[in-house]
């Protein structure tokens, strides 16, 4: 387990014999020893989107702590869920779910405000560079799962510098500018070791090799203790530095990261052989420091840029990206699960005061999404939402398209979060995906490819089919369905289906069947509909019914049989010889009068006409 260091941060608040601090406080001018060092970067230029595309660089997130409060250190706990501020000018430690983003718990504290804020490897305690007025006169430590006091260590030197918290927690170390060094158990406070290295302006601390050596950071060296009783056995000088402040390590005690706190460097040394492995000119004055040995990357603030800036230690050079903040940041540290950057913007106490802390995020992009379009010349529209990057300086977001997925070309123009594609065959064919780059943090990635998707044709005919007749013209039926212009359709031969019936044809521009069935029966058939996207089939069934049979006239025979005569049933209206009903010889006598009439008219009318 790594361990902890934290530091005071003077340069704020002009303490008494450190130049810097009397500088800063007084006079906020650029220092004298800063006027040939590195420039102020600029905010480069940026092309606008056209009104359809934007981008919105989620860089960070600036959480308020109290106004005007000075929070003076942001560090994250050991699984960096939470993180701990201190806050200069109020005696009070704030806890912020490092997830949501939101303070959680406020716990008081002794003194007038803190600055270095160092917590346990258990996260149960937190360890304080407490101030009574101007200086810091005693370390506190704070029971945070009670929300109390838990301890005060008064027999500590004066203007604490820096501490750490050993990996195991039984003890801590606190540097005074004077060079004093203490050793102190974690939880009485009692001193374990002293040491005292005689040098002024003695900035940094850092535990290497199992907690067994402590390096000192003083002016242009680096000595190394034995943690055992603190004695020197080591020292090295490193040239060009003015105050070796900050000492970081990241993965390997191979590489601690440092920053010339009365310079512009930033840099990373290599504890076994003395020698600085690489280092960059950033910023004038440097405030902190950390690094990422995965990246080869250091980050530290520069208070008078309000700004935190990073060194490419690769190369040696300074990236010119970087990540300003509200007021002038006073402290750096990262979150050890997530790797974004904590900054505690305590301002100045003569001039704009701080009120925030800032989380910087890393940077990343989500993934794009099919777009589904319902006809050529639609506009498919892609986006993507990034986080923590910034454009300029090479960086930003670029779409690219590709046929195959293996080679990818960037569209000219399309450098913003969404990307507009008209729907073309060509267009249709490719895949989209996002480079994105952030010179700040030095990263690149690309996103998961989508596509346009086209919605192939749907069979909407969900039948059922009218049953035809045999001879008789079948009533038009439309099978419809949804696609582009080029619908065409077709009856598929399949094993187990009869197909159309005979007479019976389907349009294939139109999808109408119609015709006159030839044959009767029960007939399936499977329908296809084909388009420029696709196909779609569905499967009808057809009944043809036989023609329909007239009726014959009925035969009217011969001559009925007169009967044998008999006698009558009670119900028959015949006489007992076989003659017809009293009723029945009425009505044939009055047609024979009529007809008699009848012909009588007749026979007048020819005589007059033939008169």
């Amino acid at each position: 387990m790594r361990s902890s260091t934290a530091r005071r941060h003077r340069g704020a608040f002009g303490v008494a014999g450190s130049i810097l601090g009397g500088v800063l406080a007084l006079g906020l001018a650029l220092p004298a020893f800063a006027a040939d060092g590195p420039e102020d970067p600029a905010e480069p230029s940026v092309p606008g989107g056209d009104g359809s595309t934007t981008f919105t660089p989620d860089l960070q997130t600036d959480i308020f702590i109290g106004e005007e409060t000075l929070p003076n250190d942001f560090v994250a706990g050991v699984d960096g869920s939470l993180g701990y501020v201190s806050q200069r000018w109020l005696n009070e430690i704030v806890t912020i779910d490092l997830s949501s983003r939101e303070v959680i718990q406020r716990v008081s504290t002794p003194g007038s405000g803190n600055e270095a804020i160092r917590v346990s490897p258990d996260g149960t305690r937190a360890y304080l560079a407490t101030l009574e007025g101007e200086y810091t006169s005693q370390v506190s430590v704070i029971d945070l799962s009670a929300g109390v006091t838990f301890a005060e260590f008064t027999d500590v030197p004066e203007n604490i510098m820096e501490l750490v918290v050993a990996a195991d927690g039984a003890s801590i170390y606190v540097l005074g500018i004077d060079g004093t060094v203490l050793k102190l158990d974690a939880t009485t406070g009692t001193e374990l070791a002293r040491a005292e290295l005689g040098r002024t302006s003695s900035d940094g601390l850092a535990l290497i090799e199992g907690d067994s050596k402590l390096l000192v950071g003083s002016k242009n060296a680096i000595y190394t203790l034995d943690t055992s009783d603190l004695s020197v056995i080591g020292q090295a000088t490193l040239s060009g530095m003015t105050s070796t402040a900050f000492m970081r390590v990241d993965t390997t005690d191979e590489r601690v990261y440092f920053a010339d706190s009365a310079g512009a460097t930033l840099g990373v040394f290599n504890p076994a052989s003395g020698e600085i492995e690489s280092r960059a000119a950033v910023g004038s004055p440097m405030a902190g420091a950390v690094g990422y040995d995965d990246l080869n990357r250091a980050f530290g603030p520069v208070p008078y840029w309000t700004k935190l800036m990073a060194a490419n230690l690769e190369t040696g050079i300074r990236s010119e990206s970087f990540r300003a903040t509200p007021t002038a940041p006073y402290s750096v540290d990262k979150n050890p699960a997530t790797g974004e950057l904590l900054t505690a913007n305590a301002g100045w106490t003569n001039a704009t005061k701080g009120s925030t802390v800032s989380i910087i995020n890393t940077p990343s992009t989500t993934d794009p999404a099919d777009v589904s379009i319902s006809a050529l010349g639609d506009t498919a529209r892609f986006e993507i939402d990034a986080v923590g990057i910034k454009q300029g300086h090479t960086g930003g977001v670029f779409w690219q398209s590709s046929s195959d997925g293996e080679n990818w070309t960037d569209i000219p123009g399309a450098t913003f979060e969404q990307v507009n594609v008209v729907a073309t065959e060509a267009a249709i064919a490719l895949q989209y995906r996002v480079r994105w780059h952030d010179d700040f943090w030095g990263l690149s990635g690309f996103s998961d490819a989508a596509k346009i998707v086209v919605q192939g044709p749907v069979i909407t005919f969900e039948g059922p089919l009218s049953d035809g007749k045999v001879n008789a013209a079948y009533p038009g039926t439309v099978i419809t369905a949804t696609g582009q212009s080029d619908l065409a359709w077709e009856v598929v031969p399949k094993d187990g289906e009869s197909g159309l019936p005979a007479g019976i044809t389907l349009d294939p521009a139109t999808g109408k069947l119609s015709g006159t069935p030839t044959v009767a029966g029960t007939f399936t058939f499977t329908v296809r509909v084909t388009d420029t996207f696709g196909t779609d089939t569905k499967t009808f069934t057809l009944k043809v019914a036989e023609k329909d049979i007239g009726t014959n006239p009925t035969n009217p025979g011969g001559p009925g049989n007169p009967g044998t005569p008999g006698k009558p049933t009670p119900n028959d209206p015949l006489s007992e010889t076989g003659g017809a009903s009293p009723l029945l010889l009425g009505l044939i006598g009055a047609g024979v009068v009529a007809l008699g009439v009848g012909g009588l008219s007749l026979a007048r009318k020819r005589r007059i006409d033939g008169a």
